[in-house]
């Protein structure tokens, strides 16, 4: 039988914690949200195949499935971990976004293998160009992806799992 032991850190995505900040950090929960903002309200249908095309919809645009609203990405490849306008917590448990990670895969090498399949029967490019077009194109798609594959994810979730119930939790 053995414990697991944890030392405590002192360090939170580089700052140091002295005693003072870390009790205030640890007195603040981290579904709290981040703003003051009155929240937008969450709009998806009831149907789930309605909320598969409106969340695709709204991920193809980069906006939060839950509400439309935009700004909802850092940078390429950092979603804020709340919505900005619906305080809807994305990633709700650990390895949440795992999933997303098949999507873009997946998405991005089967379209790459179209293309490439493509270009050997209707082009009339050499092997050696149609090579250097196929790895760059397996290395750059799923980096262009990326984001949009998140946001499918969501969309895939709130799809086959009822968004009402988890809303509740998310915003506390």
């Amino acid at each position: 039988m053995s414990h697991a032991f944890r030392l405590p850190s002192l360090y939170h995505l580089g700052e140091a914690r002295t005693p003072r900040n870390r009790q205030q950090s640890m007195d603040k929960s981290p579904l709290e949200p981040a703003t003051s903002t009155p929240s937008r309200p969450v709009s998806l249908p009831v149907n789930g195949g309605k909320r598969l095309l409106v969340g695709v919809g709204r991920a193809l645009r980069r906006n939060c499935p839950y509400c439309s609203g935009g700004g909802i990405f850092d940078g390429w490849f950092t979603i804020k971990r709340r919505c900005p306008h619906c305080q809807t917590v994305y990633a709700y448990e650990d390895g949440y976004f795992l999933g997303s990670y098949v999507v873009n895969i997946g998405f991005t090498e089967i379209l790459t293998v179209l293309i490439v399949v493509w270009m050997l029967a209707a082009t009339t490019m050499s092997v050696l160009q149609m090579q250097i077009v196929g790895v760059t194109l397996a290395v750059a798609m799923p980096i262009l992806f990326y984001p949009f594959a998140l946001l499918l994810w969501i969309a895939l979730d709130i799809t086959f799992h009822n968004p009402e119930e988890r809303l509740a939790r998310r915003r506390k």
